[in-house]
């Protein structure tokens, strides 16, 4: 996704904190490949926001040289021991006053994916007096994005206030903003929290089952035929995935199986599809989407992720695993002769694939979906 255009918004990073519960410094902790402040910046930095604030406290002689190297601002807050509220005033005390409004993220949930900061900012700008708060699953997350007018507001909460009690009392001014991405939930606040957090950023670019299910729950809410086919289809391809001895992203296949029929009810629904992830920043997935009806096959390499799913729909009829697809193709070219070429061409790639699986596997297909 192109980040949104007029990006007029500054970014608050909270790691002023002890990290009582990690007992480790958590904003210098590995993080995919970087500490996790960095990662935390580089979150805003890729949608190409200028104006991001790192507030310190603890140990900030060791963080703010490491925030210094981004680019990005550290802001020291003295009164760090008297809780987050004071983080927040100072932070927002020195974001830039010619922007609209400002994202407030703590330091350790940094497992979030730059479309949907976009998102978000797509969204602010089209209601620029609201609070953006993103939701999964029905939970709100953070970042929240908040308008710039509440920036007095909030400097006047005392020490036994939250932030809540300014975005919360504007209920009619805040816009909940459906997102796709489980990492606006989860934190690492503690030693299972950061695995759970550096697990996550491993594999940023993939949606996970639920993120999954998320997505056809909004696209597919009434289509019960299609969502079946979606299990069917992830079951196959899994089932040949684990009886595969090459290297294979199994969350891509997933991934990949349960959202290629995404909107299925659309015209050219496969690149219909395609666009839609591309466009929730699901780059390597589209490609996947975008083959399942016609694919180009690689046969200078082992069998690929899509690959597995463009087979994997092929065995899969309306009526659920079927293995006699030549069958159905045979059917298929008599009542639409019209469509000969291609209809032909995908059975021929179905074929192909499948001897290349059974080859790779040293059993066949039925013998796969059996064990």
């Amino acid at each position: 996704m192109k980040p949104a255009s007029n990006m007029n918004v500054s970014a608050v990073i909270l790691a002023a904190g002890f990290s009582s519960r990690m007992k480790k410094f958590k904003p210098l902790l590995s993080f995919g490949g970087k500490t996790m402040v960095e990662k935390a910046i580089e979150l805003f930095k890729e949608n190409r926001i200028p104006d991001i604030v790192v507030v310190t406290g603890h140990n900030s002689e060791l963080l703010e040289p490491v925030v210094e190297k981004t680019g990005a601002i550290p802001v020291f807050n003295p009164d760090f021991k008297s809780g987050m509220l004071s983080s927040i005033q100072k932070g927002i005390k020195n974001i830039g006053s010619e922007n609209h409004g400002f994202f407030l993220l703590p330091v350790d949930i940094p497992a979030i994916r730059p479309s949907t900061i976009n998102l978000m900012i797509r969204q602010f700008q089209k209601t620029r007096d609201h609070v953006i708060i993103p939701y999964f699953d029905d939970k709100p997350g953070h970042p929240p994005l908040i308008p710039f007018g509440l920036k007095t507001d909030i400097l006047d909460l005392k020490n036994d206030s939250t932030l809540r009690d300014v975005l919360w009392s504007r209920d009619n001014r805040i816009t909940p903003l459906k997102v796709h991405d489980r990492g606006i939930l989860m934190d690492a606040d503690d030693e299972k929290g950061y695995e759970q957090v550096c697990q996550k950023i491993l594999s940023l670019h993939i949606p996970d089952k639920k993120e999954c299910f998320s997505i056809i729950n909004e696209a597919l809410p009434d289509k019960d035929g299609i969502r079946a086919h979606l299990t069917d289809v992830s079951f196959v391809a899994l089932k040949i995935v684990t009886a595969l001895s090459c290297e294979l992203n199994a969350d891509l296949v997933l991934a990949g199986a349960l959202l290629h029929d995404i909107l299925r009810t659309e015209p050219n629904h496969a690149q219909a599809g395609a666009n839609l992830l591309l466009h929730l920043g699901f780059s390597e997935v589209s490609k996947i989407v975008a083959q399942h009806m016609d694919i180009t096959l690689d046969l200078t390499s082992p069998v690929r992720e899509k690959e597995l799913v463009y087979f994997a729909d092929k065995i899969c009829s309306e009526q659920g695993i079927d293995l006699d697809y030549h069958k159905r193709f045979k059917d298929h070219l008599t009542k639409s002769p019209w469509a000969g070429i291609n209809i032909s061409r995908r059975y021929e790639h179905t074929k192909l694939i499948q001897a290349r699986i059974e080859a790779a596997a040293g059993k066949s297909i039925k013998e796969i979906l059996s064990g």
